[in-house]
């Protein structure tokens, strides 16, 4: 074992015993990890909206918020499992991965994604956890050393490829992905040379929302609706958004379920980072938390995930490196899920083969604005078309609602709202019926277009 691994191994004995009195391990932890590239963690989760969701998940927020950096502008950009998987795997935007929908897995080019890239420099790789929706568990997922992968489901049993062999495992989801986690950093331990890049994705919060038995019946803390909760006034959205009715009842029920399916996560997660401070990794440890989209939980009276409202786009994103990442800090630039990445590439010193639409969070780059989009309609996720477009401002959001075909050049149904004095998105400003507050809708429209088709350096 190196000197530099002594050391490692030193400082996480001092700071398991800070964690057990009760002191933050980031006054404990030292950066730099010589001149070794760092490994690699990103932990996903599945429908965890950015409001109101880590109430339940304290040893997370210790590990993360406390001792790392928190990103409270995090979005999105395609508010749908499967799309959303492919940007954080490839770093681009929908329409360049070409994973336009759950059922379009193969459509990803495998050649450019960030485990292969780092698994071509030497980096050990490895996934546990939900993979894509539609994906055949008898195929591989390429460029990973070690897996688990699942569709769906939290079981016990899960039904699962594990190293190449599909099978049903007896094991709650979540503790499944714990264990495998803890297994894979120690087994990284005794190989000082090589980094690795671990990905843990949790089916938690996403439906059929199944908490395991410890946290069956476990409190939830009260829900303090927006004034956008079941809105009594919708003439100002979209056709779709007026004349979908969901039932409050569910709301108000799956909001809990999904939040005690998150007291598991940050088990997981806790169970994690100590395994990375007891083995010494945790210095030379880049560590991102992000989920893959938001959920609405009645505002707007909707319970819905794929529609542009703050809701179903925002997510919690957090990061730490010790001696790299400001720890107890708050970024608040706009960021996406297709810029982790480009974080972990810029992290590793690796250059990808195809140019990244997102940008790394290590650089000082600051966007002005973002897209966001979705194919397919309410509640047909598997359409072609794509159903709307936006741009988000740290200030404002423009949303066009696009025809069907043969062109999606026909805008359907617009919308605008002032983020800065309306943050509820209660009054769409081009349907409030003051044509003297409408923004400059061509403006708008020509910069969506040009976003629509970026690809790399020209994407915002």
């Amino acid at each position: 074992m190196d000197s530099s691994k002594r050391t490692r191994k030193l400082l996480a004995l001092l700071a398991a015993t800070a964690v057990l009195a009760g002191v933050a391990t980031a006054a404990l932890a030292v950066g730099g990890g010589g001149s070794q590239p760092p490994n690699i963690l990103f932990i996903v989760t599945d429908d965890q909206r950015a409001d109101g969701t880590m109430d339940v998940m304290p040893k997370t927020l210790q590990w993360f918020a406390d001792a790392g950096t928190q990103f409270p502008n995090a979005y999105a950009t395609t508010t749908s499992c499967c799309p959303s998987r492919a940007s954080i795997f490839t770093g681009q935007y929908t329409h360049n991965h070409d994973v336009r929908n759950n059922a379009l897995a193969q459509n990803m080019d495998q050649r450019y994604t960030t485990q292969h890239y780092l698994h071509a420099n030497g980096y050990a790789t490895g996934l546990y956890g939900k993979y894509f929706n539609a994906w055949n568990l008898n195929r591989n997922p390429p460029d990973f050393d070690n897996w688990a992968i699942w569709v769906s489901g939290y079981g016990p049993p899960v039904r699962m490829n594990e190293q190449g062999v599909v099978t049903s495992v007896s094991k709650y989801a979540t503790t499944y992905i714990s264990d495998a986690g803890v297994s894979f950093i120690q087994k990284q331990e005794n190989n000082d040379s090589q980094p690795w890049f671990l990905e843990l994705n949790t089916t938690a919060p996403h439906a059929p929302f199944q908490p395991d038995t410890a946290y069956a019946n476990a409190a939830t803390p009260p829900y303090n609706p927006k004034p956008s909760y079941f809105e009594a006034d919708r003439s100002d959205k979209p056709p779709a958004v007026q004349m979908r009715s969901d039932n409050e009842a569910t709301v108000l029920n799956d909001r809990i379920q999904q939040l005690r399916t998150l007291m598991s996560v940050d088990d997981m997660v806790s169970q994690v980072m100590q395994t990375l401070e007891a083995t010494g990794e945790a210095s030379n440890t880049l560590v991102i938390f992000i989920s893959d989209n938001g959920y609405g939980w009645g505002e707007h009276g909707l319970e819905a995930k794929g529609v542009p409202y703050t809701e179903s786009v925002k997510i919690p994103m957090f990061m730490r490196w010790p001696g790299h990442v400001a720890a107890g800090a708050t970024d608040p630039r706009l960021v996406a899920n297709l810029d982790l990445p480009e974080t972990a590439l810029d992290a590793a010193g690796v250059t990808p083969t195809v140019p990244m639409d997102g940008h790394s969070l290590l650089s000082s780059y600051s966007r002005d604005h973002l897209l966001l989009d979705l194919y397919g309609d309410l509640g047909a996720s598997v359409s072609k078309d794509r159903a709307w477009g936006s741009i988000v401002t740290p200030t404002s959001q423009y949303i066009r609602w696009y025809g069907k075909t043969p062109s999606e050049s026909v805008t359907r149904f617009s919308e605008y709202y002032d983020r800065v004095n309306d943050p509820y998105q209660l009054t769409n400003l081009l349907s409030d019926g003051n044509a003297a507050n409408d923004p400059d809708v061509a403006a708008l429209d020509d910069q969506l277009s040009r976003d629509l088709t970026c690809r790399g350096s020209t994407c915002p």
